[in-house]
């Protein structure tokens, strides 16, 4: 999969946009679930393209709310608001509405986004800053108890810190089976409402698969036994890397499923949102470069760009040379190919 991110596919830029993925050598175009209509997988099509929709999963506003290791609620951060991944009716309610979304949205795979625990990891991320735990809310730790017969001293600050102190292998494990069963209901619903259709998720870019399912309750193995593909969110400048960051992502384990390392090409924030952001230090067109030239090394060749918006002339030009050095990956197959 060789694809870019479109944060607004309604602008009147599109076409040029297209048109210039496809000649670069890009065979997947990804905006949000609900922005798809007709005429834009129309649009995407004609160029070649295939069109995979991002279905946000546990983002608020609404939703369960969660609480932190303080005690106190999981205040939102700029605009995200996290919401917990382990409420059944929720849950139930995300899969009637990605069921409904899908049988309009004529899309060619589907991405999960958002699919974890709460963490802003943008800024939770960064070198020195000090990420936040959730959820230790009454019925999260009804149902720890329930799953794991310990029994946490209250709710709130008093729970985390004696989780942490003396149960946080099981709290991991309790919270990582909350998200892939999440995983599975949301895949199970998209392939009954599309057969066939390609189902993957978003990770979030720890450093590693022990930090990965600590923080966010994300397993990539496990994922993979239930989904098609993965994208680790490898956002360098945003977290305050060098561009050989994303490489070092790519270098675990082998999974049967391909990971697609998704990729930073700009931090002017405001020029593809159009609003201000905190997108980390400038990325000029030799770290953009080197960027490419590590990332498609370390990988199968797969990549997706974000946001699309972020790509100059001289960006693309570069594009266009560094996929044309390398060999392309296989696509994902069509359809679950595991047993589920």
């Amino acid at each position: 999969m060789r694809s870019c991110y479109l944060l607004d596919p309604g602008s009147p830029r599109l076409p040029r946009l297209l048109d210039r993925a496809a000649a670069a050598g890009l065979d997947t175009v990804v905006t949000k679930l609900e922005a798809v209509t007709p005429d834009l997988a129309d649009l995407v099509r004609r160029r070649g393209l295939r069109l995979h929709g991002s279905f946000a999963c546990f983002r608020g506003p609404d939703g369960p709310p969660a609480v932190d290791q303080d005690g106190g609620p999981w205040q939102p951060m700029e605009w995200y608001t996290g919401v917990r991944p382990n409420d059944p009716d929720w849950n139930a309610r995300l899969a009637e509405r990605l069921t409904t979304a899908l049988r309009t949205a004529p899309v060619d795979g589907l991405l999960l986004d958002f699919l974890r625990w709460p963490l802003h990891w943008e800024l939770e991320l960064r070198p020195g800053a000090r990420p936040r735990s959730a959820s230790y809310d009454p019925d999260t730790l009804r149902q720890f108890t329930a799953r794991t017969g310990l029994r946490p001293p209250g709710p709130g600050a008093a729970a985390a810190r004696w989780i942490a102190a003396h149960h946080a292998d099981a709290w991991t494990e309790f919270r990582t089976a909350a998200v892939t069963g999440a995983a599975r209901l949301l895949a199970a619903a998209a392939r009954t409402a599309r057969p066939g259709l390609p189902v993957g998720a978003f990770l979030v870019p720890a450093a590693d698969e022990t930090e990965r399912r600590a923080l966010v309750g994300q397993d990539a193995r496990e994922l993979a036994r239930v989904l098609d593909l993965l994208l680790p969110m490898a956002y360098h400048a945003i977290l305050h890397r060098d561009p050989r960051w994303p490489a070092r992502l790519l270098r675990g384990p082998a999974l049967p499923v391909p990971l697609v390392p998704v990729v930073q090409t700009t931090a002017d924030a405001a020029a593809a949102l159009g609003r201000p952001a905190d997108w980390g230090p400038p990325i000029d067109t030799a770290d953009f470069t080197a960027l490419l030239d590590h990332t498609l090394a370390a990988g199968s060749g797969s990549i997706c760009l974000f946001p699309g918006e972020g790509l100059g002339p001289d960006r693309w030009n570069v594009l266009t040379d560094r996929l044309a050095r390398t060999r392309p990956p296989h696509h994902p197959q069509e359809g679950p190919t595991r047993a589920r």
